[in-house]
């Protein structure tokens, strides 16, 4: 129409390439657009599917005025991800607007509207497409509006005023709740599909199944009522499950966490279920406490999508086997407090023992960027939980620490209390976010509970407390490694290991103390020297490898040529 754009602030890669086609500048901060404004004279500023907020001091550097375009019909669904609220409402008339920006979010006057019906088979994905075309139809009625000086405006009446943070999470975030309508279990899979190739923002539609969480991919009303109880199997076929509801019978499609599509006669067979048999009913308080527990975490995704992203695998370099055995053979050792750290409090211990460990783990892995499972407090996320529902939340995390064998120890034990402590501020994450993630979604590692070989566990309580693994199988809970966790406790700063013995030796895991001790003498001597240079070998172990292994003498057979 005959304008000029002067400047674009982006952070999707697509719309960078398309700006660059254009000749059009692209700037990657707000920050970066408000030195700009001051030297650019701009007359509009249009926010469209926008992340940032932008501040009144940006605003004020535009001459005329600035407009943002809004996903859903305001006042009534101002925030975030109105489209699946909608859908969650069951609503069947929708609309977009554009409204003039002002110091609130979504609250200044509205411009333009623009009508959006609602199909009954409307899913996130499609609604979200017919919004997007709804705005770029009524962007040139926008356009027109202020190039004439005829367009007018509105004020919201702020009275009817919803607001949707994005924090904000549906009942049960996603579980299913088969005591409540057809319709309402229709609506809730519909407003949780955002297709296969963009990410989920809110949370996945799934159902507990004995001792697990499974992906729901489609859920289909059945025109009749079978009379069994809610949450009832009426039916296993190889492509669905028929489950009573509340009201008419629904036909549940299943995919599992890591996308793929799931056969539902071999996923109940392998939950032991048949029909009639009952799924769980979820009570109004566990609901709750499910979504309590993820609006928690919901604020920290983005931080342990960064990372997971980053996803990286170290192994010890003496493996008994490459190959895992079918059933992990879990050992203990026993626990230590290291000689070398009795002077120190339990504090110190717990964090010198961590420092040391991964410092170890550096030298003898020959990797300065380490990657391993951590496990979180029971108290954070996980706190309102009951047991049974514990497997929706991540037990174990990625701890990611860079380790520079050029620094003393006090500078490397300084980087790791540094990672520990955003450790402990991000807690966890809702374990359907590896599925919500196409990015994520194709690394086959992460869709196991304990991705990283190796891992890290501090236990606020006596290690004394916690059982043998060998004849405790619950206490799993302990472990953060597939292969090897050393367990630390917060209490006395002892320490132990958790191992696959069909995989790493007991001998080896004894090295692996007598090599840790070593490292704590030397550095309690000299804590100046670079941790690259500590001496991890006692001297009878030097003296075995250097000496005893190059003893080649032998005795000359005389009789032979």
């Amino acid at each position: 129409m005959g304008h000029v754009i002067r400047v674009a602030l982006c952070v999707d890669a697509i719309f960078r390439d398309w700006a660059a086609r254009a000749n059009i500048l692209c700037v990657a901060s707000v920050e970066e657009l408000s030195i700009l404004l001051n030297t650019e004279s701009v007359e509009w500023v249009f926010s469209v599917a926008n992340p940032f907020v932008l501040p009144p001091d940006v605003m004020s550097l535009v001459r005329r005025g600035a407009f943002n375009y809004h996903d859903g019909p305001l006042p009534r669904y101002a925030g975030v991800h109105a489209t699946s609220w909608a859908l969650l409402a069951q609503e069947t008339e929708y609309a977009i607007t554009w409204h003039r920006i002002d110091d609130g979010v979504d609250t200044g006057d509205l411009v333009v509207q623009r009508q959006v019906l609602i199909a009954p088979i409307d899913t996130a994905l499609t609604l979200n497409l017919k919004c997007y075309e709804a705005a770029v139809e009524s962007f040139r009625e926008l356009l027109t509006g202020l190039a004439n000086g005829a367009l007018s405006s509105w004020p919201q009446a702020l009275a009817d005023r919803s607001y949707f943070p994005r924090r904000r999470r549906p009942d049960a975030a996603g579980c299913l709740r088969w005591g409540r309508s057809a319709q309402d279990l229709s609506a809730t899979t519909r407003a949780l599909d955002f297709g296969l190739y963009h990410f989920n923002p809110l949370c996945l539609s799934k159902a507990l199944v004995g001792d697990d969480v499974v992906a729901v991919r489609c859920l289909e009303v059945s025109s009749g009522r079978s009379g069994f109880s809610a949450g009832s199997l009426v039916e296993v076929d190889p492509g669905h499950w028929r489950v009573a509801t509340g009201t008419n019978d629904v036909y549940v499609f299943f995919g599992s966490l890591g996308a793929e599509v799931l056969d539902a006669q071999t996923l109940a067979r392998r939950c032991d279920l048949y029909v009639g048999d009952r799924l769980p009913i979820l009570s109004d308080d566990e609901a709750r406490s499910i979504t309590v527990a993820h609006e928690m975490l919901a604020p920290r995704e983005d931080f342990w999508r960064q990372r997971l992203q980053q996803f990286k695998m170290s192994q010890l370099p003496f493996l008994s086997s490459s190959e895992a055995m079918a059933s992990p053979r879990w050992q203990s050792s026993s626990r230590l407090i290291p000689i070398a750290l009795a002077e120190l409090s339990a504090v110190d211990r717990t964090e010198h023992l961590l420092s040391a460990w991964l410092i170890y783990l550096a030298r003898i892995t020959g990797e300065s960027e380490l990657q391993l499972g951590w496990t979180p407090a029971p108290s954070g996320s996980r706190a309102g939980l009951k047991s049974s529902m514990e497997m929706l939340v991540a037990s174990v995390v990625p701890m990611q620490v860079t380790i520079d064998l050029d620094r003393d120890f006090a500078e490397v034990h300084r980087a790791i209390a540094f990672e520990c402590a955003q450790l402990r501020e991000n807690d966890s994450f809702a374990r359907d976010l590896i599925v919500r993630c196409p990015t994520l979604r194709g690394m086959g590692a992460l869709r196991s509970r304990r991705p990283w070989p190796m891992g890290v566990t501090v236990t606020e309580n006596s290690c004394c407390a916690a059982d043998d693994l060998a004849s405790s199988p619950t206490s799993e809970t302990v472990l953060s490694g597939d292969l090897l966790t050393f367990e630390v406790c917060a209490l006395d700063g002892s320490f132990r290991w958790h191992f696959d013995a069909g995989r790493l030796a007991p001998r080896q895991v004894d090295r692996l103390t007598e090599h840790l001790q070593n490292l704590l003498f030397a550095v309690m001597a000299d804590a100046q020297q670079a941790v690259g240079r500590i001496d991890l070998l006692s001297t009878a172990e030097r003296a075995y490898l250097l000496e005893e292994l190059n003893r080649t003498a032998a005795p000359y057979p005389e009789q032979q040529c």
